[in-house]
């Protein structure tokens, strides 16, 4: 589990009211264990012009074609970097009508730094499987007179970094500037990855981290400049630019890797706890026909929105051990949560 002794409380006193409520219904299926011929809402807590929510609504009618569903409709509910919508996830019925997509590293980071809001604990949700990933590349505007990783190590003031919210990119950026030694000034409240560019571009803050695949039409422009990739490899188109782990800090190799390992599971489907064994295993078996259904893949082409999916299985087999293993990062996290409260 995870370090606060606060959320642990608070999932104790959920899971207890859970058990009594379990004891006083009926015996028997209180829900419809197969979600064929149901509606299913599919949330996603992340702003509605962004990646996340293209990727949604472009996939949805497909998981509904192979789960044999009535509808698979999306409905964005935002707030809080995925949490609002997450909190409200775990608090849904268990029959399979009621799913989610997000990024999987923002709701684990939320978890791990111990944030009041969160009411979900990431290793009792269902995970259902991964529709695409990619690494994070942090870019960096004009006016901000950086240009190369170099010029971030030996920055004389602190770095302005515009957030969105308590999302992985925001814990991807305090854990970054920790590795490499810089000081880090937070500027809360933006609205999505474009407001969030868009100060950047106006010189308002110096950078932010997004995916590769959101920030190639800003850098093409000539208005921002890549610096450092957040992934295991270098970046295929950008080769000179360099990774995160090259960069920092020795004492920080292991943070940095942690969070890189974090963000591979990225654009993932998941079920509150407790999902209904058939549910889920028909939902899985959905969504992996799903995204290897050819019309969907010349789909995902047509709109540039690439896929490279894994299945539930193998998705929740990882999420024990990349939690284990980011405990390293766990006191850089909270320190930053304390400096925006």
């Amino acid at each position: 589990m995870f370090p606060s002794n606060r959320t642990t409380r608070r999932y104790a006193i959920i899971m207890a009211a859970a058990a009594a409520f379990a004891m006083l219904a009926p015996v028997g299926d209180t829900w419809a264990a197969s979600v064929r011929g149901e509606r299913v809402t599919l949330i996603v807590p992340n702003s509605a012009g962004g990646l996340m929510v293209r990727y949604a609504r472009m996939i949805a009618p497909f998981i509904a074609k192979h789960a044999e569903a009535d509808e698979v409709r999306v409905r964005i509910m935002t707030g809080g970097g995925n949490i609002r919508g997450t909190n409200y996830l775990w608090f849904a019925e268990p029959d399979g009508t009621t799913i989610g997509f997000t990024s999987i590293p923002s709701l684990i980071l939320a978890q791990l730094s111990g944030s009041e809001a969160v009411q979900f604990d990431t290793t009792q949700l269902v995970y259902l499987g991964r529709a695409a990933t990619e690494p994070r590349v942090l870019i960096v505007g004009t006016h901000s007179g950086i240009e190369t990783a170099e010029d971030l190590m030996s920055l004389d003031r602190p770095f302005i970094y515009p957030s969105q919210g308590t999302d992985e990119d925001f814990y991807s950026m305090v854990v970054l500037a920790r590795a490499l030694g810089m000081e880090l000034k937070l500027i809360m409240g933006y609205d999505g990855n474009a407001d969030t560019s868009m100060a950047v571009i106006r010189g308002d803050g110096d950078g932010q981290i997004t995916s590769w695949r959101a920030s190639l039409g800003v850098i093409q422009a000539g208005d921002e400049r890549p610096v450092l990739t957040l992934g295991a490899e270098r970046y295929p188109g950008y080769p000179d630019v360099p990774t995160a782990t090259e960069v920092s800090l020795p004492e920080s190799h292991d943070a940095v890797e942690a969070i890189t390992n974090m963000l591979e599971m990225h654009r993932g489907f998941f079920g509150p706890p407790g999902l209904d064994a058939q549910a889920t295993a028909e939902l899985r078996a959905a969504i992996a026909a799903a995204l290897e259904d050819p019309e969907l893949i010349a789909e995902s082409e047509r709109q540039r929105l690439p896929l490279l999916p894994s299945d539930g299985e193998t998705e929740q087999a990882k999420i024990q051990q990349i939690t284990e293993a980011s405990a390293v990062i766990v006191p850089i996290m909270q320190a930053a949560l304390e400096r925006i409260r």
